[in-house]
């Protein structure tokens, strides 16, 4: 049987009231901040390929150099999760639980900044806990849906990443411009946990390890991105590439690289 609750209205008596539960809701968490950075840079400590990378838009890989110019991927969904939920997809009876801080959820053309260590693209309020799931989706723009993105960004239409450089073998040089319609969610963990404290900011940096995008599976040789695009012969390899050079870290100073972890 359902039972009423009558809360009084004088300002002492609802204050007691609500204490007991007569409120509609449970007070909110206290509240700090994320701070969300997009870095290209290239880990090059973590690297045992030992290529050599240039202001991560210059690999090169014994007779072979990929110049990158310009490098854009569209993502939506842009979304950071507590690790008492670890998921952006609400289940029932979750309600109570802390939501996903959301950063970008329209479709967004991100310019990587080849050669500066983060672009600063977010600030959000953020209920101080743990979060250790980050998730973006790749997306492919719908002509029917996305009009005002594929207005305002018609290269994109059928295309959610594209990179343009010019790709060099043995001195022979050609331009290139990698595209692909690949679209897929990722939900990217966080290993350690980041920290919220309260009255606090938290920066954390999506990497995008462009310079790995292009290389073959045992890290010895580049693959002529020509070859990589819709059909092509190095299709899977790439876009498996892609998916790996995905991280997200804790970034206090802004340098694209993770934090050391404090004991």
């Amino acid at each position: 049987m359902n039972v009423l609750r009558r809360c009084p209205l004088s300002g002492t008596i609802v204050a007691t009231a609500l204490a007991l539960g007569c409120g509609d809701k449970a007070a909110p968490p206290p509240e700090g901040a994320i701070v969300f950075q997009l870095s290209a840079r290239h880990p090059v400590a973590a690297d045992t390929g030992v290529p050599f990378v240039a202001a991560d838009s210059v690999v090169a890989q014994g007779r072979d150099t990929i110049f990158l110019r310009r490098v854009r991927l569209v993502l939506a969904e842009l979304a950071i999760s507590p690790s008492v939920a670890n998921s952006c997809e609400a289940e029932e009876g979750e309600e109570e639980k802390p939501h996903c801080v959301e950063f970008e959820m329209q479709p967004v053309a991100l310019e990587l900044p080849l050669g500066r260590a983060v672009e600063r693209r977010a600030t959000r309020p953020a209920p101080a806990t743990d979060y250790n799931l980050f998730q973006a989706v790749v997306h492919r723009p719908d002509a029917a849906m996305d009009t005002a993105f594929l207005a305002a960004n018609p290269e994109f239409a059928g295309v959610t990443i594209r990179a343009d450089g010019v790709f060099s073998h043995a001195g022979a040089r050609r331009d290139f411009s990698y595209m692909t319609d690949w679209s897929e969610r990722q939900e990217i963990a966080i290993d350690p946990p980041v920290v919220v404290a309260v009255g606090e900011s938290l920066h954390v940096t999506l990497r995008v390890d462009v310079a790995s995008w292009f290389r073959q599976a045992d890290g010895k040789a580049l693959v002529d991105p020509a070859t990589a695009g819709r059909g092509g012969p190095h299709e899977a390899l790439v876009r498996d590439n892609i998916r790996t050079s995905l991280k997200v870290f804790r970034d206090g100073n802004g340098d694209g690289l993770e934090d050391a972890a404090t004991p």
